[in-house]
């Protein structure tokens, strides 16, 4: 005789609520940020003049090796020299930021200014974010997360209504993750003769 029990008519277990699943990608996105804080710890802060070998070391290892993906070798040749190179007044204004281990290693850096990567500053409303990068050994892991939040989030403290971005074809899906929506291509003035194709990227705050 074929035995039945109770458990053999039950539905299926469902997930525990205690633990639900992110309800779009920005949420996945916290939520990665958060296990990765637990795996390899940091805390963002602002940058200073010192830090600047370290960052340049960073951008250096960050676009040299990411860039790639996106760009031919003869447009990364001529623009490279232009990107590696920290300028004093960004480490100098208090809303540029690093991640940094416990340790003192830098793993990523990024920020905002009132002006405008094209030089000038518009309305007091609008910022600009400002150099984004993340060493490649630590991308996907939550990083470059911290660090956007802690930019809009120092943005709005100030005032700031709608934050612009001049992203690298390669950065335009994190941006695009995070709220950003794409207005159209730029072509990036790095020096006299010396274009990036970029993307004009903006969210409102």
């Amino acid at each position: 005789m074929l035995e039945c029990y109770d458990h053999d008519f039950r539905e299926p277990e469902r997930p525990d609520s205690s633990c639900p699943l992110p309800s779009s990608l920005s949420e996945a996105l916290a939520m990665s940020a958060q296990e990765i804080r637990k795996s390899v710890p940091f805390t963002v802060r602002a940058a200073m003049p010192a830090d600047t070998a370290e960052i340049d070391t960073l951008f250096r290892a960050s676009y040299g090796q990411l860039l790639k993906q996106d760009y031919p070798a003869e447009i990364l040749d001529a623009a490279l020299p232009a990107l590696l190179q920290t300028a004093p007044r960004l480490l100098n204004c208090g809303t540029f930021f690093v991640a940094e281990t416990g340790g003192g290693e830098i793993l990523g850096a990024g920020g905002w200014t009132q002006a405008s990567p094209f030089g000038g500053v518009g309305p007091r409303e609008i910022g600009h974010m400002r150099r984004v990068a993340v060493h490649p050994d630590y991308v996907r892991r939550g990083i470059g997360s911290a660090l956007i939040d802690h930019i809009l989030d120092n943005a709005r403290l100030t005032g700031v209504k709608r934050i612009c971005s001049l992203s690298t074809l390669t950065a335009q899906a994190f941006y695009a993750a995070h709220g950003f929506t794409a207005s159209g291509d730029v072509d990036l003035a790095l020096r006299p003769g010396v274009y990036l194709p970029a993307v004009q990227m903006a969210l409102d705050l």
